[in-house]
């Protein structure tokens, strides 16, 4: 049994950008009863090309999740991202996307960079916890992934709780937030 619920990629409702010209679904995130949140992780739908929405004194990452690939212009520089290729650029920054293809998706991480710092990696390890303060989440790469013995599909995620080490198989994108300041080098 895994430590902690997992989050069924399938059951999640879209959610408008702040712009309103996209959508995405959000995995997890800090979020308290008024919205107000420090990190998130979502799952961003690129149907067409697109302003992102800006979010001043945030920090984000973007996978490139596929299939095929998607152009950003972050500040007027064009990038190409394939799957599971990444960039980093601030909220602030006047982001333009155009998908290669049809039925694109990116993972988004977001988060105030003077309280967070975050990577993305893979992972098909086990024993999987984290450090105290840290914030772990796996998603799952494809349908063959397994957490105990809990079988997950593409896209499926859960947060790794310090208290209990995990034991997974598959191929796994490991998000991870650490405190800012605080030593990155982390039990994977």
């Amino acid at each position: 049994m895994p430590a902690a619920p997992i989050v069924r990629y399938a059951d999640l409702p879209t959610q408008a950008w702040k712009n309103g010209k996209g959508v995405s679904r959000t995995l997890f995130s800090d979020s308290n009863s008024q919205g107000a949140w420090s990190w998130k992780v979502s799952i961003a739908e690129i149907s067409q090309s697109q302003p992102y929405s800006q979010y001043p004194g945030i920090d984000r990452v973007q996978v490139a999740l596929g299939p095929g690939e998607i152009d950003l212009e972050v500040g007027g520089e064009r990038h190409r991202l394939r799957a599971g290729e990444q960039l980093a650029f601030a909220g602030e920054d006047e982001v333009l996307v155009a998908p290669l293809g049809t039925g694109f998706l990116a993972l988004n991480l977001m988060f105030v960079g003077e309280q967070w710092e975050a990577t993305v990696s893979t992972t098909n390890g086990s024993g999987q916890e984290c450090s105290n303060g840290q914030v772990k989440i796996l998603v799952a790469l494809n349908d063959h992934c397994q957490v105990g013995n809990d079988q997950l599909n593409r896209l499926d995620a859960l947060m790794v709780r310090s208290e209990s080490p995990l034991n997974i198989s598959g191929s796994f994108y490991l998000v991870t937030y650490t405190p800012s300041g605080e030593d990155s080098n982390s039990k994977i």
